[in-house]
């Protein structure tokens, strides 16, 4: 009889060995798929407790089944169970070396759909800055929902976004938003109306150029600009002679984002202003408009003895791309006993790329006070990178709901990144 070589017997043995993991991850994945296709059934007849339980447990048995737990964290949402859908999302984010940015911007959006309608006004005003920052196209429906939200502030978020984006497809809400009873709704809606760009809209802008309120106007003759009307440039400048500070300070940033050359010498008026905030978004919009002098007038605002609004003036200059603040926002971090001026400060120098602020980040997030650590995680999610992203994914094990929130939405920045038009204050309304 013939003997079979040893080498032959160990090579029948290897493949007899992976046939066995092959048909054991086969049966893996036809198990997964009918659990899925299980709970499917079950949510589509309006079942989705049983769906989830299902999943539960099911994922008990199988805790590193990927398609069980996806679905059980978008019918948890669906059911505004979020706690489960994060502990859910950590699992995975866990158990897997790369990340998943589908299923992390559906859950994003998801929890900011939820805060939304959260009977806690703080939730609601961290969902709708949110949302300003991580809609895009995928988001139609939650922007709809914010557009019809009964909190004014929410809808003015949603209409910015949608302005931002530049998103015809709710030109007619908007259109009837211009007839809003919130002012600064109507004022959104004006502007985001001229970024849209259609010339049917004329003449409702030509009539909301007549509104009461005259933040409204300002509004309305920037929109008219984009649209080709020049005749709106005489009521837009002269609200930079307004009585109320803040009408003059959005007609100064209303004519920075429209890069109005002609006029430069009433924005250089407005250096002498009696407010400093409408120096410095004078100082801005002529910055973008092409004037050296206003770039160091800014700079020179880093030092003012008002820490904030030498921490204003250096997010000013990120705005602009403008890197010399650097050096101070650095030192800030350093120096500033107040934890939300160095979490600002670590928040700019992470729009300018640079990760200085990361340690000061890290620290606020082990702070007693879950709004402080709510916002340390946003600024990670502005400052980026690998360390950035571990501690946030450690964040959304949080206590504090709101912090797991934050945490969720800051991954969705780094992990899905996107080219950002930046936003004055942005940072603040977070704050």
């Amino acid at each position: 009889m013939l003997r079979t070589p040893d080498f032959l017997k160990n090579s029948r043995r290897k493949r007899f060995l992976l046939c066995l993991l092959l048909a054991g991850l086969l049966g893996c994945a036809l198990s997964d798929e009918r659990a899925v296709a299980k709970a499917r059934r079950l949510a589509v007849a309006g079942r989705s407790s049983e769906a989830l339980r299902l999943l539960h447990a099911y994922l008990e048995q199988a805790p590193q089944a990927i398609g069980p737990r996806r679905l059980k964290i978008l019918l948890a949402l669906d059911a505004q169970r979020t706690e489960e859908a994060v502990s859910d999302y950590e699992a995975i984010s866990g158990s897997q070396k790369k990340d998943d940015p589908a299923l992390l911007h559906q859950l994003a959006l998801g929890l900011i759909g939820n805060a939304l309608w959260s009977d806690e006004g703080f939730l609601r005003a961290r969902a709708a800055a949110a949302l300003a920052e991580l809609a895009d196209s995928s988001a139609d429906w939650l922007l709809r929902r914010g557009l019809e939200h009964p909190d004014p502030s929410v809808r003015a978020h949603a209409v910015e976004t949608v302005g931002r984006l530049g998103n015809g497809t709710f030109q007619s809400e908007l259109e009837g938003l211009l007839h809003d009873g919130d002012p600064f709704v109507r004022s959104a809606a004006a502007w985001a109306v001229g970024r849209i760009g259609r010339p049917s809209s004329h003449p409702l802008l030509q009539q909301a150029l007549l509104d009461r309120h005259p933040q409204v106007r300002v509004r309305a003759a920037g929109a008219l600009l984009m649209l080709g009307d020049r005749s709106a440039i005489s009521p837009l400048t002269g609200q930079l002679e307004a009585k109320d500070a803040a009408v003059r300070i959005q007609a100064a940033e209303v004519l920075g984002q429209l890069l109005e050359p002609s006029v430069r010498d009433l924005l250089t008026r407005r250096l002498q202003d009696s407010d400093l905030y409408v120096r410095l978004y004078a100082a801005e919009a002529l910055a973008k408009i092409g004037e050296p002098a206003a770039v160091s007038y800014l700079r020179a605002v880093l030092t003012h003895q008002n820490r904030f609004l030498g921490l204003f003036a250096g997010e000013l200059l990120s705005n602009l791309g403008d890197r010399s603040a650097v050096p101070f926002l650095k030192a800030a971090l350093q120096d500033d006993a107040d934890l939300r001026m160095r979490l600002y400060a670590a928040w700019t120098l992470g729009r300018l790329g640079d990760r200085s602020g990361l340690q000061s980040a890290q620290e606020v997030l082990r702070h007693p006070d879950p709004h402080l650590r709510a916002h340390a995680a946003w600024t990670l999610g502005e400052i980026g990178g690998e360390e950035a992203k571990l501690l946030l994914k450690g964040a959304l094990r949080d206590e504090a709901s709101s912090v797991k929130m934050h945490a969720v939405w800051a991954l969705d920045r780094i992990v899905r990144p996107q080219v950002r038009t930046p936003t004055p204050s942005s940072f603040s309304r977070l704050s």
